[in-house]
């Protein structure tokens, strides 16, 4: 069953969310208003506020449709097998980059997702900060403030390439090797937020990002806006991203050839093990 899709409407409800419960608080928190859900893992009243407004709003544009939502998984983990069924279901990250916005920083995002049967079909993400939206629906291509977004993407030497190299997750035996690889890039960045990194990405100011941990909110939406604007989304293993995918691991690049030579670089103990169908250049 084909699913219309208003992108108008979820745009214009990811501002007002912004501008209702999130950039009233940006450098006004108070310390009652933040919490921890792990030793690393911040949460403000802006992140439940806001994902509670989007989720109100965005099911009533698509009748029964159900939401998974950052905060809410957190609470109530079964929620993340609605993405499993055909049920379209919105994946919400409220306020990416909540470490940031707790601390004063400008690096946030609100990132919103439409899935069904493990794929996701549309895509939002929104830098309230810089009033940029990138977007993408599936086999319809992506858009970068309302026009059509194509990478201008050209296999260059690790030393041209810039990106962001997350290897904070990544298994011992790995994160050495990845750390020294740094080094060989043009510029390497860590914002701490992945919808700014998707955004950076999009603006062709990126032309790589790694990641271990991947997160469906976190990832589900940009994967879909980089593969849509003519980029590659992959595993560590060569496998294309998929939402529901549970394995850790997420490489994506501007085209091909950058994407091999990431990967020869940062885990190179794992490039002789692709399967034989992976374009190699």
């Amino acid at each position: 069953m084909a699913i219309s899709i208003d992108h108008d409407a979820v745009t214009s409800l990811m501002i007002e969310a912004t501008d209702r419960f999130i950039l009233p608080r940006w450098k006004k928190l108070d310390a009652s208003e933040i919490s921890r859900k792990a030793s690393d893992d911040v949460v403000t009243i802006a992140d439940r506020e806001s994902e509670t407004f989007l989720a109100a709003e965005l099911t009533k544009l698509i009748p029964g449709s159900a939401v998974v939502g950052e905060e809410g998984v957190h609470d109530h983990p079964e929620q993340i097998e609605l993405l499993q069924t055909e049920t379209p279901a919105w994946v919400i990250d409220p306020l990416d980059g909540t470490s940031n916005f707790a601390a004063g920083e400008d690096r946030f995002a609100v990132m919103v997702c439409l899935i069904a049967n493990s794929e996701t079909l549309a895509a939002w993400i929104f830098d309230p900060i810089r009033h940029t939206l990138v977007s993408a629906e599936k086999s319809a291509g992506a858009q970068a403030n309302g026009q059509a977004l194509h990478l201008n993407a050209r296999a260059l030497p690790a030393a041209a390439l810039s990106g962001a190299l997350l290897t904070r997750f990544l298994p011992d035996r790995l994160r050495p090797t990845a750390q020294a690889a740094a080094s060989q890039f043009r510029q390497v960045m860590m914002s701490r937020c992945g919808g700014y990194d998707y955004q950076a990405f999009a603006q062709g100011r990126l032309q790589f990002l790694f990641y271990y941990r991947t997160l469906v909110w976190d990832h589900a939406p940009g994967s879909l806006i980089v593969t849509e604007a003519g980029g590659v989304a992959r595993r560590l293993d060569g496998s294309p991203y998929r939402p529901t995918d549970s394995t850790a691991g997420l490489l994506v690049a501007d085209c091909d050839e950058n994407w091999h030579c990431v990967h020869r670089l940062v885990v190179p103990s794992l490039a002789a093990h692709l399967p034989a169908d992976i374009t190699r250049p």
